[in-house]
């Protein structure tokens, strides 16, 4: 059977999606595969094998038709059942012909079909809708709308489902502009029924016109509450850049409806999309209350839960999941979070050891490892990183293992061993910038500058805008080098680039203190110790001040920092060259 191409029908196959009902009892079989009237993207009309009371000159006709169809013969198919509908007083073979005719992309003899079809059974308002799709194809609105608007005028259905059925088949249409112009003719034809206004809205809304759309989704609400209507309105102004509005859009319209649960959906989930998670999490935990036993209410709790750091909350509702049998990797790949969190690494390792789903597993591992290597347990860390390395990994998965392996090693201050590691790694996988960064920053730690050098100038060949390899290489340049000027320029690039990181801004600090500009470079570590009260910004601006005259104000900053970090190696030593 000869299939039509995919790139010729696209434009055809959503007008037969509006036929979407199930076959006629006149017609043996299905028009359409797959047992349905809907097609997505491609449509293929199957040939039958006979039709009940059709006899004589028409039965060879259908027979005639029935053969072409399997040939591919389409327009002489098109031509023997239109001729069939006319002939015949069934509305099942008027409808097949409208099929057909969509098929073999003759859209006349589709509208003749429809039009015969609506002739036999006047209540099918599908066949209006088929006729008003090929008008909006054929640029024709205001044929399209006095079709439509007589299914309109015509129809015994309340407005909402007849207006959300015409939404259903207009929203479908690719030639936007027609559709915008027989949508907005009906909403000024019926400035007082919400659903009319609602339909020109939505459309609108689909074309790109957020204020239009806006303007006549209020006017819809004004005359009824629809469902859908306030998350539209929450899209749309979100769209607008009107963030807040948005939110105090459907938080209102949930307090109207409190009752309506998919609207509180809608709000809770727009919530968690703008990161506003504690609210987010009292709307899902009311929406919970409702449906106590929904698996994905209780999936999101639980992770909101671990995001608002309420453990106990995020453990109670994810064993309620794993009691349940539902979604058990993921559950007990956050539970071992959970317990990681409070230092449980035992309870956490047992969790991470139950998950067997391929998404989770692996970082499950990755976690055990270094859970392990916290405990001071590194040789079996080691063993399980490289029990890793023996299954078949991915070199993005490869990269992980053996950065994971690095950190192990130089938490335990091998750093040369972790360099080693770092040069295996980039063996496999030759120069990958992660690993690279890695290598740089042990490199450091044994005074290997040529290689943390060398290193970062590899990942900003390739990523000249990394702030983190410009800010690494221009700090360690500035304190272990007499290059200021190189380093300047590369600490400037970096705080260009994140204006707001406390690490860049204590370097740019520091490399001014080292060309002399004491004044900037309190400022700037000052700014840098208020953003991230850390040991060695701490040490930094402590001596600036030492070296600036502020003596005192140095031993409250160094003084305050060993008591947050008692015997911290950098705070030691420069209290040690300065404090005699």
């Amino acid at each position: 059977m000869r299939s039509i191409n995919y790139s010729k029908t696209r434009f055809f196959a959503a007008l037969l999606s509006t036929l979407f009902l199930s076959a006629c009892a006149g017609l043996q079989g299905q028009s359409l595969k797959n047992n349905t009237l809907v097609q997505s993207d491609q449509a293929e009309i199957i040939p039958q094998s006979s039709v009940s009371g059709v006899f004589g000159e028409d039965s060879y006709r259908l027979l005639v038709a029935e053969m072409a169809i399997n040939r591919g013969q389409t327009a002489i198919a098109v031509e023997h059942y239109l001729a069939l509908a006319k002939s015949q007083n069934n509305p099942a073979i008027a409808e097949r012909a409208v099929r057909v005719a969509v098929y073999g992309e003759n859209l006349e003899a589709a509208i003749e079909a429809a039009q015969r079809w609506l002739e036999l059974d006047p209540e099918r308002i599908e066949a209006k809708q088929v006729i008003g799709s090929i008008y909006i194809r054929q640029d024709r609105a205001d044929d399209a709308f006095s079709y439509l608007d007589g299914v309109i005028q015509s129809s015994k259905l309340d407005d909402k489902p007849l207006f959300v059925s015409l939404l259903g088949v207009l929203a479908r249409e690719k030639n936007i502009l027609t559709v915008l112009a027989v949508t907005r003719k009906i909403a000024e034809t019926y400035p007082f029924r919400a659903y009319a206004l609602y339909l020109h809205g939505m459309i609108t809304a689909q074309s790109g016109e957020a204020e239009e759309a806006l303007y006549f989704i209020d006017r819809a609400l004004a005359f009824e509450e629809i469902e859908g209507a306030h998350s539209a309105r929450a899209k749309l102004l979100l769209k607008m850049g009107r963030q807040e509005e948005a939110v105090v859009s459907l938080e209102k319209a949930v307090n109207r409806s409190p009752d309506d649960q998919n609207l509180r959906m809608t709000y809770a989930r727009l919530l968690v999309d703008i990161k506003h998670y504690e609210k987010a999490r009292v709307e899902f935990e009311k929406l919970h209350k409702a449906s106590p036993d929904n698996v994905e209410l209780l999936y999101t709790l639980g992770l909101l839960s671990l995001e608002s750091q309420r453990l106990d909350d995020a453990e109670m509702y994810l064993l309620k999941l794993v009691k349940m049998g539902e979604r058990e990797g993921e559950t007990q790949y956050y539970l071992g979070r959970i317990n990681e969190g409070r230092q449980r690494y035992d309870d956490a390792i047992s969790w991470y050891k139950q998950v067997h789903d391929g998404q989770y597993r692996f970082d499950s591992h990755l976690r055990i490892a270094d859970m392990l290597g916290r405990a001071g347990r590194i040789e079996e860390a080691h063993d399980y990183l490289k029990a890793m390395l023996k299954g078949s990994q991915s070199n993005a998965s490869l990269v992980r293992i053996y950065l994971a392996e690095g950190e192990l090693l130089r938490s335990a201050s091998k750093f040369q061993e972790a360099i080693e590691v770092y040069n295996t790694a980039l063996g496999i996988v030759p120069g990958n910038n992660d690993l690279l960064y890695a290598r740089a920053l042990t490199a450091q730690n044994i005074d290997r500058i040529d290689i943390l050098e060398a290193d970062l100038k590899a990942i900003l060949k390739t990523e000249p805008d990394n702030a983190h390899a410009l800010n690494a290489l221009g700090f360690t340049l500035a304190d272990q080098t007499d290059r200021y000027q190189e380093a300047y320029q590369l600490i400037k690039r970096a705080i260009e680039i994140m204006p707001e990181d406390a690490a860049i801004i204590d370097s740019f600090g520091w490399v001014n203190y080292r060309l002399g500009r004491y004044e900037e470079a309190v400022k700037l570590l000052r700014q840098a110790f208020s953003r991230f009260p850390d040991t060695e910004i701490a040490a930094h601006l402590g001596e600036v001040l030492w070296v600036s005259g502020n003596q005192d104000e140095a031993r409250v900053i160094w003084k305050k920092a060993l008591k947050k970090s008692p015997n911290n190696p950098l705070i030691e030593d420069v209290m040690r060259r300065f404090i005699r």
